[in-house]
């Protein structure tokens, strides 16, 4: 990788910010730009990486958390009313179902574990491995 996704990344944010202040409203040709810029390099292979990574630095300039609900099963309308009392109006929630969690609750805040309280990792805690 020519440059570290996070500099792409930094890079794209800053570009795209400074363009929405000066009023310029031409983002498909930043994006266009951006995607030959990265292919140009041969890094278009970590082009995930680098979207996810200036995602995360524009919501956190913007004040907006990302808050990933996983749960084994779908939240029933109590469980997403509990949730609901930790998210505030503007955050972006995702929920995702994993059944490999067998049973319990995972909160995951801007990308980062916040909360595991899911059996499976407790089964892990009791006979001493780590998943």
């Amino acid at each position: 990788m020519k440059y570290p996704a996070t500099i792409y990344a930094k890079a794209l944010v800053e570009v795209l910010a400074d363009a929405g202040k000066a009023g310029v409203k031409d983002e498909p040709r930043f994006a266009e730009n951006f995607l030959a810029l990265v292919r140009r390099n041969g890094d278009e292979m970590h082009l995930r990486k680098i979207l996810d990574d200036a995602s995360r630095f524009a919501r956190g300039k913007s004040g907006v958390r990302k808050v990933t609900v996983e749960s084994a099963r779908a939240l029933s309308p109590k469980q997403k009313d509990a949730v609901a009392k930790f998210i505030k109006a503007d955050d972006i929630v995702e929920e995702r179902v994993d059944p490999e969690l067998i049973a319990g609750i995972r909160i995951i805040l801007d990308d980062e574990l916040q909360f595991d309280g899911s059996l499976k990792k407790k089964l892990a805690g009791a006979f001493g491995s780590r998943t």
